[in-house]
């Protein structure tokens, strides 16, 4: 629960430090939602419902039929298959030619726009693009005289209704219906009739309304309500129209079939009449006796099963050699006549079924689209199944008519019995009888077709058409809000955790109990009086007095049981706040009442500037360490600032730094002065650039490493964690520098509330004493030691 809450608490942190992100996203957000809101046109939806009628098994059960009953739902493949054709590029390109939706009408009023459709003032009267890819938009203003001016690419061209003009993609002709004002401002846009096409391809819904349902429901947004109905209901009679006509191709190519044989049988049946009409007349024969005539009725109906094996073989022979000589068209394969196998039928008509989708697929996708290429291959390796397929049914029906061929054999031997005139002419006439059986089926085949071409049914039945939808479906005013709260709140949110991430530098106390062990002793306030180093003064309710106090206090926390005498302060680079904390916690230790020592070892940069002791010393560490002779008292000096704080500066620079702090003097001069002061500040190196403050760990009972935020890097606490772990420096503890009181996460969990807010009150009653009481100077020198001794 507590790590909820403190990542809680750092969420709402990290929104705060980012708040200006909000103060600006929010409200840019809001204001486009309420821009588009006001700009946008609103969106109409229109649909319409059709079934497909599955009339390819009519009549008899197929194998498709015997899976679907099986539930493998073989005919789905149909049905997806006429979707295609339904958003064919073909069919779709016809509808956008005969409503001109390549051409597009808006009227501009400032922001707003107004789509005008079929109710443009303005048309196009003729379009002549310079390649059929051009396009172009403009932007059309009508003049005092009544012509107009178009302006393309900010280039405006001037222009007479009904007279072409030409502009850089072509020549355009524009009609007027009514007078266009000069402030009136219409945007033409003009598209290749293809590219119009498949952005409706795209936009069109189309599904089937069921698993197992031959319906299909096409639906189309607009901004136009009557445009998307149009365009729905062009497009199903259209696709309807089109399926009449490729049913209608296979019905005229059977008719053609069948008057090329009609007219070969016709002359054939001519002929025989003839040949009997002049036997009998040259015999003088009228009728035949009764035993002939018995004989020619078997011969008739003998003739008659072999003219229909003959019919059948001719049909036959006739459809594969329209495959033969086909094998490189992609020909319709006439499929209406009575053919006796239904497995060959069933074939032809899948066959007519392939060149269907392939002619519609060459249409929306082109010539080398691999999905053309694919059916293009199953069309050609069906065309030889059925062509052997109709070789083995001619063998078949070959047997048979053998078979009746014997039968008449029989018969014309009981016909050489028959006196030689009565024998001849019962020949002729049977010649002729078979001539005028074919010539009759063949008419009649014809007249079947014929009357299917007349009355010709669609595939597809319009259950529902589409009509212009009253009430729009967008934009929904409350989710246009959503989104852009959303948006507001989301972006900025985004932006304020991708900046966190990208920071390396260490802000919170947060930041450095995530990734080190070492216990955050104290967090202290960051001051702007960077001329003034130190920030505790026996008076002070500062809140950065404060949090020294409290960083005193908690000292006795690092070694529990045991008093700390000696603090070695250091830090991973320089400028990170030693020399501040070590003067102002030796000033909030000296005004405790302990006689405190600053011991400056920091000897490759001292900061002289920052310790400014009333009287300096003559010597300094680097003079005692050198020299056998200097004391003690004589480089120790008075702070000047309490009676109690005493300095030891470093004194000259020297040229050997890391040697001089191996010196076994310097651990007398600390055993030394340990005897005479409470509490001894080192104020030692950064740790992470020379390891000089490594070498004197034992001059100190504890460790204080000092983290500066904003400043410190996060990759600089494994220093820290390295000491802590290898025991490198004697009881490591953390002190965080540089916290911004007036920002979030200047807080210490568990003391009740934000350094900003606690210790406001601490300066609410300095501000009210000084304003209340106003001292004069001379009390308050006159007071001053008084007040020194106070803790």
């Amino acid at each position: 629960m507590a790590q909820g809450q403190i990542n809680h608490r750092k969420f709402l942190n990290l929104i705060s430090r980012y708040k200006y992100a909000y103060l600006i996203i929010l409200p840019l957000m809001l204001g486009a939602a309420y821009i588009y809101l006001e700009t946008a046109q609103s969106k109409y939806e229109s649909s319409a419902l059709i079934l497909i009628n599955e009339d390819a098994t009519a009549g008899h059960l197929d194998e498709e039929a015997i899976f679907a009953e099986f539930g493998l739902n073989k005919l789905k493949k149909n049905i997806e298959n006429e979707m295609l054709m339904i958003k064919s590029l073909p069919a779709v390109a016809h509808v956008v030619r005969e409503n001109d939706l390549q051409y597009n009408f808006v009227e501009i009023d400032g922001f707003k726009r107004r789509d005008l459709y079929k109710g443009s003032p303005i048309e196009v009267a003729d379009w002549e693009p310079t390649n059929p890819h051009s396009s172009f938009t403009g932007k059309i203003s009508g003049k005092y005289d009544g012509s107009y001016s178009i302006e393309i690419d900010e280039i405006t061209y001037d222009g007479q209704y009904g007279s072409r003009l030409r502009i850089p993609q072509g020549y355009l002709t524009l009609t007027s219906a009514k007078e266009v004002s000069k402030n009136q401002v219409i945007e033409l846009t003009v598209s290749p009739v293809n590219s119009v096409a498949e952005g409706l391809i795209e936009e069109l819904d189309v599904r089937v309304v069921g698993e197992r349902s031959s319906t299909i429901q096409l639906g189309l947004k607009d901004v136009v309500a009557q445009r998307a109905a149009d365009i729905i209901n062009g497009i199903l009679n259209r696709y309807n129209k089109e399926t009449v006509d490729t049913k209608n191709r296979v019905f005229q190519n059977t008719i053609d079939l069948i008057n090329k044989r009609i007219g070969l049988i016709n002359g054939e049946l001519t002929s025989a009449e003839s040949r009997v009409e002049q036997y009998k007349r040259s015999r003088n024969m009228v009728e035949l006796s009764t035993e002939g005539s018995l004989l020619l009725n078997e011969l008739a109906a003998s003739n008659k099963d072999i003219s229909a094996a003959e019919v059948e073989l001719e049909i036959l022979e006739s459809i594969g050699e329209f495959l033969e000589e086909n094998k490189n068209n992609f020909e319709f394969v006439p499929t209406n006549s009575r053919l006796t196998n239904l497995t060959l039928a069933n074939q032809l008509t899948k066959f007519n079924e392939l060149l269907r989708e392939y002619e519609d697929t060459k249409g929306k996708l082109g010539h080398m689209h691999p999905d053309l290429q694919t059916i293009e291959k199953q069309v050609k390796n069906f065309r030889p199944t059925i062509i052997e397929n109709i070789k083995s049914i001619r063998k078949d029906l070959l047997v048979e008519y053998n078979a009746a061929l014997d039968s008449k054999t029989q018969l014309e031997v009981r016909l050489k019995s028959l006196p030689k005139m009565e024998r001849e002419l019962i020949e002729m006439q049977r010649q002729k009888d078979i001539q005028e059986d074919l010539y009759l089926y063949l008419l009649q085949k014809r007249e079947e077709s014929a009357i299917s071409l007349a009355v010709t049914t669609p595939t597809g039945t319009i259950i529902q058409p589409a009509e212009a939808a009253v009430d729009p479906i967008g934009p929904i005013k409350a989710q246009i809000w959503l989104i852009a709260i959303f948006l507001g709140i989301a972006l900025p949110t985004g932006f304020a955790f991708v900046m966190d991430g990208m920071n390396d530098k260490i802000q919170f106390e947060g930041d450095i109990t995530a990734q080190s062990p070492v216990p955050v002793v104290g967090v202290l306030g960051y001051t702007k009086k960077k001329k003034e180093d130190l920030a505790v003064l026996a008076h002070s309710r500062s809140a950065i007095a404060e949090m020294f106090r409290m960083l005193r206090a908690n000292l006795a926390y690092v070694t529990p049981g045991k008093e700390i005498k000696s603090v070695l302060i250091t830090s991973s680079i320089s400028s990170e706040g030693k020399s501040f904390i070590t003067l102002n916690l030796g000033m909030t230790q000296a005004l405790s009442g302990k006689r405190t020592l600053i011991l400056e070892l920091d000897l490759r940069k001292p900061k002289g500037d920052v310790y400014k002791p009333a009287r300096r010393a003559e010597e300094g560490v680097v003079n005692y360490l050198v020299d056998p002779k200097v004391t003690a008292e004589q480089i120790i000096a008075p702070s000047g600032l309490h009676p109690k704080l005493d300095i030891i500066g470093s004194g000259p620079k020297p040229p050997n730094p890391s040697e001089l702090i191996l010196s076994s003097r310097l651990w007398e001069l600390v055993t030394e002065v340990k005897d005479q002061y409470d509490f001894i500040i080192i104020d030692a190196p950064p740790v992470g650039l020379v390891a000089d403050a490594l070498q004197i760990d034992h001059l100190a009972d504890a460790t204080m490493y000092v983290v500066r935020a904003g400043f410190t890097r996060k990759a600089h606490l494994e220093i820290i964690n390295d000491i802590n772990e290898k025991e490198k420096l004697p009881k490591p503890f953390i002190v965080l520098n540089g916290v911004h009181l007036n920002k979030p996460g200047g807080y210490k969990p568990g003391y009740g509330a934000q350094y900003g807010h606690g210790y406001g009150y601490y300066m609410e009653d300095k501000a009210k004493a000084f304003k209340k009481f106003k001292p004069s100077v001379a009390q308050q020198n006159g007071t001053r030691e008084k007040t020194q001794e106070v803790s």
